[in-house]
């Protein structure tokens, strides 16, 4: 764990009575760890010892121990839920070690104990993730005798909305991943080409830029392309690629989240088959000018709602008011989308922006049988102005224009 999250961490502790937090969704084990569990059934434990100092202890699947820190960790207890002569399930597994980890601890009789509630959606890292249920809840009660647990989840959500300049740093290394896919995906799109086949070359870019970065040993790359009429509904909570054509004169909208190691990114451009059109090119002047009049409000202190208003008075003053159908942005970083992340930038938000926070910046324009244009970049707020972290990422209409 580095400094600043133990700082943070240390006043949190005494601002809400806690002696312990303990997790078990990824992403919240990436947050204070840097190890990305990949079967999900990882347990971190973090208490106040004695000294008030923090001690983190982690019960994980036997097969992930040497993915684990070398530094940082006070205790790493193993479980295995299949031998060679035992068959279980992780919280049958996990109730020895987990006990042992609580009880080291010093997590007795008058403890309180932050847990995670059910608000926050769960990142998947593999093809199962466990969750923190009833069952979950049952074993812990047996476990900690007289101790209270509490619903942590808005104090996760607090810490997980304040990034560290460690955590930044792995933000770009995916930032830098990305530009290498959106570069593939420019070179697959021709017309006659399919979304999926946009979307197959994008994928294998992704796994090749990723797993060569810098310590990166799981890369998760998620890939939607829609292209034509059916860039129009793009807007929506989630894209899906399809085998449709891909035709001269159509929007191609590339959208991709790619996940090394547990830190996100989350990212759009659009592409232009062949020529633009002068709607699609004022369309895309617009969605250029209220990024650039977002980044003239983001710093620590402004108003989510302000930000989101300084895009959306462009896009209106453009004529594409009513075509920018969604918020200009969240929070990501830990998990690529959750509308809910903070800081939400929304007409309805209620947010202020502080120094960490990391948030998308999306204008777009979706025009009903015609295509959709979204410009999605991403931007860390710090104290007297912001970074765009995309920054390597082109938006300009010599590069989005694709020429056959």
């Amino acid at each position: 764990m580095n400094i600043q999250r133990l700082d943070q961490l240390r006043a949190l502790f005494a601002r809400e009575g806690y002696h312990a937090l303990l997790c078990r969704m990824p992403q919240h084990v990436v947050m204070f760890t840097g190890y990305q569990p990949i079967l999900g059934n990882t347990f971190c434990l973090i208490s106040l010892n004695t000294a008030h100092e923090l001690e983190m202890r982690l019960a994980v699947p036997v097969d992930e121990q040497d993915m684990v820190p070398q530094v940082g960790i006070k205790e790493v207890n193993t479980f295995a839920e299949e031998t060679m002569t035992y068959i279980g399930t992780t919280l049958d597994a996990v109730r020895k070690p987990l006990g042992e980890l609580l009880r080291a601890a010093g997590l007795n009789e008058g403890a309180v104990v932050g847990i995670e509630g059910g608000r926050s959606p769960i990142i998947p890292t593999y093809t199962q993730v466990g969750v923190t249920g009833p069952e979950t809840r049952d074993l812990l009660h047996l476990l900690l005798l007289g101790g209270e647990y509490r619903d942590a989840t808005s104090l996760l959500d607090e810490l997980a909305a304040i990034k560290t300049e460690e955590e930044l740093a792995a933000i770009r290394r995916s930032e830098a991943v990305a530009c290498a896919g959106f570069a593939a995906a420019r070179a697959a799109i021709h017309p006659g080409a399919t979304e999926a086949d946009v979307a197959a070359a994008t994928y294998a870019a992704l796994l090749r830029a990723g797993y060569a970065a810098p310590r990166a040993y799981h890369v998760q790359p998620h890939v939607h392309v829609m292209a034509g009429p059916r860039a129009a509904f793009a807007y929506r909570a989630f894209n899906l690629t399809s085998h449709a054509s891909i035709n001269q004169g159509d929007t191609v909208t590339v959208q991709m989240e790619i996940g090394v190691n547990g830190y996100w990114a989350e990212l759009t451009r659009t592409f232009f088959v062949g020529s633009i059109s002068e709607e699609w090119r004022a369309a895309h002047q617009a969605c250029v000018a209220a990024q650039d009049a977002a980044l003239q409000h983001i710093r620590e202190g402004a108003s989510a709602r302000e930000v989101d208003g300084a895009a959306r008075h462009v896009m209106g003053q453009a004529g594409f008011g009513s075509a920018f159908k969604h918020g200009l942005g969240h929070g990501f970083g830990f998990q690529a989308i959750n509308h809910a992340a903070a800081p939400v930038l929304h007409p309805a938000s209620n947010a202020t922006l502080q120094s960490g926070m990391v948030h998308n910046m999306e204008p777009a324009v979706y025009l009903d049988g015609k295509g959709g244009l979204r410009l999605n970049d991403n931007v860390a707020v710090r104290r007297s102005g912001n970074e765009l972290l995309s920054q390597q990422l082109s938006r300009d209409l010599d590069w989005l224009v694709v020429n056959e």
